[in-house]
């Protein structure tokens, strides 16, 4: 993964990639039903639609939940064997091939292609993201989905608020007040993101897919210029 010194991927960036998880989720959802940004809605959605018998949704939800584990394990592979000289680009390479992916999952349905393979794509995609990117300044960050953070962000807000009154547990407790800030910010990023991506949808359909490329293209950008 692209570190900073601070120990994790520079903040524009997660807060950017934040923005693209939530556009291309409720994007997704939007197009094909599914979503394809985490597991736990395509774990719920896929056994409400097989105690329902629709079973081509439930069968779209659990390729939807596969795939975007094999993404999270491509990117692993990827970055496991990627020469030593070039791991420092790494999260922008990931960017890219993301770039690739949404584009053909933009084109697919263009092109009238079953769901499936716009899942696959999507999936592929996201799944590579939220492993490319899972550190910012040492916190634990997701850009793909929010339970876990928002859970993190509420006891530290809680901690920040309402402090422990043994002295020494406040002095060896870390402060709270940047991974509050820094998961705040990528939780608003995400809900923007997604606003964006599903107005997107419904006023221009599935081209408004290819839109988000923009966005990651200039992530990318960014990224390769501070290296």
């Amino acid at each position: 993964m692209a570190e900073t010194s601070a120990g994790g991927t520079a903040f524009e960036i997660s807060i950017g990639l934040a923005f693209i998880g939530g556009y291309a989720d409720a994007a997704s959802f939007l197009l094909a039903h599914t979503f394809t940004g985490h597991l736990t809605g395509n774990c719920v959605l896929g056994a409400v639609s097989a105690a329902s018998k629709e079973w081509n949704l439930a069968a779209d939800r659990l390729l939807a939940a596969t795939v975007f584990i094999a993404g999270i394990l491509f990117s692993l592979a990827f970055n496991r064997f990627l020469p030593v000289q070039l791991k420092r680009y790494s999260l922008a390479m990931a960017m890219f091939v993301e770039v690739f992916l949404i584009m053909s999952a933009g084109l697919l349905l263009a092109n009238k292609a079953n769901n499936e393979f716009f899942i696959v794509c999507m999936c592929l995609a996201l799944g590579i993201q939220n492993d490319a990117l899972h550190k910012t300044n040492g916190i634990s960050v997701h850009s793909t989905y929010m339970t876990g953070m928002v859970t993190t962000l509420i006891q530290k807000g809680f901690q920040h608020w309402l402090p422990m009154q043994d002295p020494k547990a406040d002095s060896t407790s870390r402060s709270p007040d940047l991974t509050i800030r820094i998961l705040s910010l990528t939780w608003l990023s995400f809900l923007i993101g997604a606003v964006t991506g599903a107005l997107m949808i419904v006023s221009f359909g599935s081209s408004g897919l290819l839109v988000v490329v923009l966005p990651l293209s200039v992530l990318i950008y960014v990224e390769l210029k501070r290296k």
